[in-house]
């Protein structure tokens, strides 16, 4: 049996850490543009609530 037949190895461990922490860091840039998605719509909704607001109390 050589060592080849042994599993991983080193190199395989490497791989899945590199993977894993690629995988977070795809969820970690997907979970900030969603919070900036969120925000930037919820900033637009007090915005436009506030121009409604000053509508109706300049009429």
């Amino acid at each position: 049996m050589s060592d080849r037949d042994s599993g991983p190895g080193f190199f395989g461990v490497i791989e899945a850490l590199l993977a894993i922490v690629g995988a977070l860091t795809v969820m970690g840039v997907v979970a900030v543009a969603a919070s900036v998605l969120a925000w930037e719509m919820e900033l637009r909704r007090s915005e436009h609530d506030t121009a409604l607001d000053e509508a109706s109390t300049s009429s």
